[in-house]
């Protein structure tokens, strides 16, 4: 998957409360009064500033709205999810050990959402960062899923024990043994790193998926708290929980590539 989506900023959300303030239809068609009465009276230019005046003070009483807010971040979280889930991968498409990590990271991000829900807090920057994190984990299930391919083709025992094989074969043709030998052997050198690599996924996904639930935790004692400081760090944590599958990721890339002689 591509990451092109990012975590839904506070800046973000505040641009949203702005556009539906400058959009609320009570402050239009007010504006628009005031000045199709300045039209119709022949005083455009003296009720300009009047219009512009109670145009503003009625943008600036939805923007400040606490309800409007709710529904404004109801709806933007709304549109992120739906985005998010047009195109995330189906788990059941990937290998069982793969495709087990991803159904357990997806009970957590559902544990997660509904925890943010019921905080009743303003938790849209730990939200956005769920979603950029299941984007960068799932894409990384996509590696896992080649290099599990690619082991369950040429399991890396049966190459072992090919090369060995090989090089006890007597007769003629050694010459050309000899480079089958070397050919198997670079095989297992690059098989064998990339199943140290999937096991260090296995691994560290299981990891991640404990550190999931603390976050959950988190956020369910935040819940009963007004500490506004939470919510950064909640979002700053999930974020180096992101840094931590991407870099994983890289490094299931680099399997593939030939080592140094």
């Amino acid at each position: 998957m591509a990451g092109s989506k990012r975590p839904y900023s506070r800046s973000e959300y505040n641009q949203a409360l702005l556009r539906n303030a400058l959009l609320d239809p009570f402050a239009v068609l007010l504006l628009a009064a005031i000045l199709i009465a300045g039209i119709v009276l022949g005083l455009t230019l003296p009720l300009l500033p009047v219009a512009v005046v109670a145009y503003g003070l009625a943008a600036g009483r939805t923007y400040f709205d606490e309800d409007e807010a709710n529904k404004v971040l109801e709806r933007e979280r709304g549109k992120r999810r739906h985005s998010l889930e047009r195109v995330r991968p189906d788990p059941n498409t990937f290998a069982p050990p793969i495709r087990d990590l991803m159904h357990g990271a997806r009970r957590r991000e559902f544990r997660i959402r509904e925890a943010i829900s019921r905080a009743q807090l303003p938790f849209e920057e730990v939200e956005g960062e769920v979603d950029a994190f299941l984007e960068v984990m799932e894409g990384s299930a996509g590696r896992a899923q080649l290099l599990y391919e690619a082991l369950a083709e040429n399991p890396p025992d049966l190459v072992e024990q090919r090369m060995e094989a090989e090089q006890r074969a007597p007769g003629p043709g050694r010459e050309y043994r000899a480079e089958l030998v070397d050919a198997l052997s670079h095989q297992l050198t690059v098989l064998r790193r990339m199943e140290k690599q999937l096991a260090r996924y296995y691994d560290e996904m299981e990891r991640v998926l404990v550190e999931l639930d603390t976050v959950r935790g988190s956020l369910v004692s935040a819940s009963a708290s007004t500490d506004t400081e939470r919510q950064r760090a909640l979002a700053a944590d999930l974020r180096g929980l992101r840094e931590e599958v991407g870099s994983l990721s890289e490094g299931m890339s680099e399997a593939y590539e030939a080592p140094t002689p």
